[in-house]
């Protein structure tokens, strides 16, 4: 299959997980979720003050997290495990006859450029009656948006197939606590390939993209949208 980005062999052989690699790899169900928050307070109010969308800003956030975490770049291709050198994002998003498509997100460093490349990408998507816009393949991190009602978590639908190695992320409804905007958000991993560690280092790798915009701006009052361009 082409890929997006270039990949290398990555040995099993001698790794400090080579024996969960092993033991997780034999189940017929090696995934597992986590289900948590994030604080997106930094990045929801550098968003409004950008006049930019909340959604694509915090994807954007978790596609350099995902970028800057190790086991978040490895896939398995039958018994063997390859690194990426990059992921892109591809979300699911909502048309205007209130079904989904699933769509690739080309990563750019930008977050003006990614924003306003996706939300081209996004508009035209929601005229189309395609299912799949875009490219498909292993090097993606898989994503969806639930913001219509309070999320707790969920469990992705999936084939029966124990390959499956691409990571799964699900965000909810912005929750503010105060004035705090709090984002739920669910992780899926293979756990030949991922312990919850590796889970926190990515929502740490995240959480450093969003603290990093650090606008200064403060709304007087938090806004209770549920903004995405997702479901």
């Amino acid at each position: 299959m082409k890929t997006v980005y270039s990949k290398a062999p990555f040995k099993t052989k001698g790794w400090e997980r080579e024996e969960h690699f092993h033991f997780f790899r034999s189940f017929t169900q090696p995934f597992f979720n986590v289900h948590t928050q994030i604080d997106i307070t930094k990045l929801y109010h550098h968003a409004k003050w950008e006049c930019l969308p909340v959604s694509l800003v915090y994807l954007h956030a978790a596609a350099e997290g995902a970028r800057a975490t190790e086991n978040f770049l490895l896939r398995l291709e039958g018994d063997e495990v390859v690194k990426y050198e990059a992921v892109d994002i591809s979300t699911t998003v909502l048309k205007d006859n209130k079904t989904v498509s699933f769509v690739h997100l080309p990563h750019h460093p930008d977050l003006h450029t990614f924003c306003q490349s996706s939300s081209e990408i996004i508009a035209e998507v929601k005229k189309s009656n395609k299912l799949f816009c875009g490219y498909s393949g292993p090097d993606l991190i898989h994503a969806t948006t639930l913001p219509w009602f309070d999320f707790k978590g969920m469990e992705h639908a999936h084939t029966d197939d124990p390959c499956d190695s691409i990571p799964k992320l699900a965000f909810g409804r912005l929750e503010w606590k105060g004035q705090q905007a709090m984002l739920p958000v669910s992780v899926r991993v293979h756990h030949a390939l991922a312990d919850g560690y590796h889970i926190h280092l990515f929502l740490e790798n995240m959480k450093r993209s969003v603290d990093a915009l650090g606008s200064s701006v403060q709304a007087p009052f938090p806004a209770k949208d549920s903004e995405s361009a997702a479901t």
